[in-house]
């Protein structure tokens, strides 16, 4: 049986809103008021609009919600909300981003899409979980927890990936490379659990090993650092054995980040790196972690044919300590690179103190001005009265170190920072 009575209130919803269509380009806040008349005239009229402004297409109805977020008012503002509530995002996530991108279009439409139960909802309310503002990012979290319910997981995941899977600038692959990087990694929120963080984390890894552009497979990398799990080391160093190295630093600082028990073996593993970069990095992560187990590896590096690597070894040695390090540090100091000399001199005294003062008076008469410059420098705080009396050796010294400062000057610096230790001792123990 026809309802004549609702046939006849949709008739008149649609001849109201003929005007409106016709020129979306130009409604205001006082278009939007009227609608808002008519609604309070018909309230039975609520359902019959609705279902005429959906069933616009997807052009017109993105031109709807543009002058509703310009208006500024809060009848439009209300209508246009009513809509996605009931149609969802389908062709207009162009248009929420760009309202997305004001603090303002932020605050608004992390309410809405809270209703609004699709996977580009979901997805929009995971960019806003890194949102400056607080209470945003709170209020994500809460929509992003309502829409569980009704997600399904897996297809989820998959919507998310199309953009790496399919090669696509839209959505901005960035921004699915963080939101996978927030549902794999348990650290951070939302929680969906074990598995679905899984699938997550396996489209992360395809994306290291497939995806073409290097930004997008950088950004990648750095997710798999950051979740650390035994996978995502497994994925890391597999890349490294790829002869594309133009990512390896990319993969080594990643490495960097993980837990110490997860990354160690890899970065022993990478010690032996046919590429010095990649060795010198490996031996910086491996002071920063700082586990013992490192050490022999390590001196090995001491007769790496690559300064910088030497270097690097010498630096992290500095940060473990222990009797083995300090037998490396004083062979560093004969070093045929004057950097690496001076670098010795620097992980000794700060691992030795007082203890330091042989090998630094030692490296004071070193052939090169910077090692001579840097055992001086470390003397005046390392050192007592033997160390004070070379120093006065050295006042003569006028050759320059690579920083134009005269081996001399810092010999005497030295000395007046020893007799100004001295001196305090004298008034301390009186």
């Amino acid at each position: 049986m026809i309802d004549f009575e609702q046939r006849q209130v949709l008739n008149s919803a649609r001849r109201f809103l003929e005007p409106f269509r016709g020129n979306l380009k130009d409604l205001s806040a006082a278009s939007f008021a009227a609608v808002a008349d008519f609604l309070l005239a018909r309230p039975d009229g609520v359902e019959e609009l609705l279902e005429e402004l959906c069933a616009w297409d997807e052009r017109e109805i993105d031109a709807l919600l543009a002058a509703a977020w310009r208006s500024r008012s809060a009848e439009g503002r209300e209508l246009a909300a009513l809509i996605l509530q009931r149609r969802g995002t389908t062709g207009l996530v162009y248009r929420i981003e760009e309202i997305m991108e004001d603090d303002g279009g932020a605050r608004w439409l992390v309410d809405v899409l809270a209703e609004v139960e699709d996977d580009e909802s979901t997805r929009l309310l995971l960019r806003l979980l890194d949102h400056p503002d607080f209470s945003i990012r709170q209020r994500a979290a809460d929509g992003i927890a309502a829409h569980r319910a009704s997600l399904e997981l897996s297809d989820f995941i998959r919507h998310l990936a199309r953009p790496l899977v399919k090669g696509l600038a839209h959505p901005d692959p960035h921004q699915v490379v963080r939101a996978l990087h927030r549902i794999a990694d348990p650290a951070l929120l939302p929680d969906f659990g074990r598995n679905t963080a899984r699938r997550a984390e396996r489209v992360l890894i395809n994306c290291v090993r497939h995806e073409w552009r290097s930004s997008v497979r950088g950004d990648a990398v750095a997710a798999l650092g950051e979740i650390g799990s035994r996978a995502a080391v497994r994925c890391l160093v597999d890349m490294l054995s790829r002869e594309d190295e133009s990512f390896h630093r990319d993969v080594v600082i990643a490495l960097r980040k993980i837990r110490p028990e997860n990354a160690l073996i890899a970065l022993l593993g990478l010690l032996q790196s046919k590429d010095p970069i990649i060795r010198e990095e490996a031996a910086n992560a491996l002071g920063a972690i700082g586990d013992a187990k490192a050490v022999k590896r390590l001196r090995l590096l001491l007769e790496d044919e690559d300064k910088d690597v030497r270097q690097e070894a010498v630096l992290a040695l500095g940060k473990l300590g222990g009797r083995e390090v300090l037998i490396a540090l004083e062979k560093a100091l004969d070093d045929p690179d004057p950097m690496v000399r001076a670098t010795a001199c620097n992980a000794l005294a700060e691992n030795l103190g007082g203890r330091a003062q042989s090998d630094l008076i030692h490296a004071l008469y070193d052939v090169s001005p910077l090692v001579r410059s840097e055992a001086a420098y470390h003397l005046g705080n390392v050192g007592g009265k033997e160390a004070r009396r070379h120093l006065e050796r050295k006042l003569g010294d006028r050759e320059r170190d690579p920083f134009g400062e005269p081996v001399a000057r810092e010999a005497r610096r030295a000395i007046f920072r020893l007799d100004l230790m001295a001196s305090r001792r004298r008034r301390a123990a009186r």
